[in-house]
C-alpha cells in the first residue's frame, strides 16, 4: 500500500513502516504503525544472547547513573503518578490525532 508522503509526516509515520490495516465503522479503515521485532537475537545461540543481556545490564545501568545525578531517583510516588499520568494523556491526544 502507498501512503501519500503528506499523510506519512502528518502522522510521524516513516517510509517502510509496516502498517496494520482494520475494516471499522461504515467501511472505513484504519491503519496503524505496527512494531516490527528482529527474531535473531533472541534465536541466537546461547553465547550471543549473554553478550545482549550484558549489553542491556549495563544500558540500564547507565540509565540509572543518569537518573541518580539528576536527582530522578528520589522523586516520590505523587511526582511519579503525575509524569505517568501526563503521558498517557500525551499518548491519548496523540492517537486521536492519528485516528482523523
Amino acid at each position: 500500500m502507498v501512503i501519500p508522503r503528506s499523510l506519512r509526516e502528518e502522522a510521524g509515520v516513516v517510509e517502510g513502516t509496516l502498517l496494520q490495516v482494520a475494516v471499522v465503522e461504515g467501511g472505513r479503515f484504519l491503519v496503524t504503525p505496527q512494531l516490527a521485532v528482529d527474531a535473531a537475537p533472541v534465536a541466537a545461540p546461547q553465547k550471543n544472547r549473554k553478550h545482549l543481556l550484558r549489553e542491556l545490564a549495563e544500558t540500564v545501568a547507565g540509565l540509572r547513573r543518569e537518573a541518580n545525578a539528576k536527582g530522578l531517583d528520589k522523586m516520590p510516588p505523587r511526582e511519579i503518578d503525575a509524569a505517568v499520568a501526563e503521558a498517557r494523556r500525551a499518548g491519548k491526544a496523540a492517537d486521536k490525532r492519528r485516528i482523523k
